[in-house]
């Protein structure tokens, strides 16, 4: 920091002095506190581990504390507007992911806009969203599951991680169009989601937390809600391959009340650029079958509030 100047005593300009060195102290020890992430979803998913990873590295690699804090409801809608109302000084910042930011606003009344109640911080991973039954299901395709919901209505039962979110909405769009009429089932999170389905209680689960029961051969895939194929899974049909009225991808990263300075924003960022070249995020991509990104906070602004206005016109011409 710049200090100030002045031609008054040799007292007085030491005392100056002093204070511009301790600000500029303050400023280059962000965190200095205990930081904690906000996840919106229940702990157990993709969501919480995309969160950790950044925590972990954060308080093992950085030495700062850094903590996860699960705060789920109203479709991820309730931890959403804590972040936004927390004190814009970098001890509370959160993950971003599209339902709460992109696609509940436009759905029913939230306590902040994402237009103007965040800075968005960087964004540093995409995670396909899959629509996937049980290994042993009598389903082997999309076209399979979408006829048999036609010519049964309202027995084909399927959950989501979030209820209003990316995944539902694409989900219930792509029914819609097939003029297919299911049961919905809300569920807090997507590790609530699979234990459902594991246990024969709905027959169809959608979401981006399917990598561990994956890789166990307890599911099988049979569409992703978005445009880019899963990892490993070129067979795997997207839903931009289908044609479908909706597709898109679970992009997380993170986030923070509006306002932060610019040394909080670029101690994530530096911090995430040294993430992603590490071994723990290779294993983290691994077991969430997810694409590195960035996009630093410039871009990560432009780009999310893009989707929020863009997805608000795609709502709208659907009638959702």
């Amino acid at each position: 920091m710049q200090r100030r100047r002045f031609l008054v005593s040799a007292a007085a300009f030491a005392s100056a002095s002093l204070v511009g060195t301790a600000s500029s102290a303050k400023a280059q020890t962000y965190p200095g506190r205990p930081v904690t992430v906000i996840v919106p979803f229940a702990a157990g998913g993709v969501g919480d581990l995309t969160a950790r990873v950044v925590a972990d590295f954060s308080s093992n690699k950085r030495g700062n504390a850094t903590g996860v804090d699960f705060r789920p409801g109203a479709g991820a809608v309730l931890g959403t507007a804590q972040i936004a109302e927390a004190k814009p000084d970098g001890t509370m910042i959160g993950l971003y992911s599209v339902s709460p930011f992109g696609t509940a606003p436009h759905l029913q009344k939230v306590a902040y806009d994402p237009l103007t109640s965040f800075t968005y911080i960087a964004a540093y991973v995409y995670v396909p969203i899959a629509f996937y039954v049980k290994a042993d299901s009598k389903f082997q395709s999309w076209d399979e599951i979408v006829k048999f919901a036609v010519d049964h209505p309202g027995q084909l039962r399927w959950g989501t991680a979030a209820v209003r979110g990316a995944a539902h909405l694409a989900t219930e769009a792509a029914f819609r169009k097939a003029k297919a009429q299911t049961t919905f089932v809300p569920f807090k999170g997507g590790a609530e989601a699979i234990t459902a389905l594991l246990g024969g209680h709905i027959e169809a689960s959608v979401s981006s937390d399917f990598g561990p029961q994956l890789d166990a051969g307890q599911v099988r895939l049979l569409a992703a809600t978005g445009s880019e194929k899963i990892v490993g899974h070129p067979q795997v049909p997207t839903f931009a391959e289908l044609g479908q009225p909706l597709a898109i991808e679970a992009t997380y990263g993170l986030v923070g009340p509006a306002g932060l300075s610019s040394e909080v924003v670029d101690y994530w960022n530096t911090l995430i650029g040294d993430l992603q070249s590490s071994p723990e995020f290779d294993a983290y991509l691994k077991i969430s079958k997810g694409g590195r990104l960035y996009w630093d906070s410039t871009e990560f602004t432009e780009r999310a509030r893009s989707t929020y206005v863009n997805l608000g016109k795609t709502i709208k011409e659907l009638g959702i």
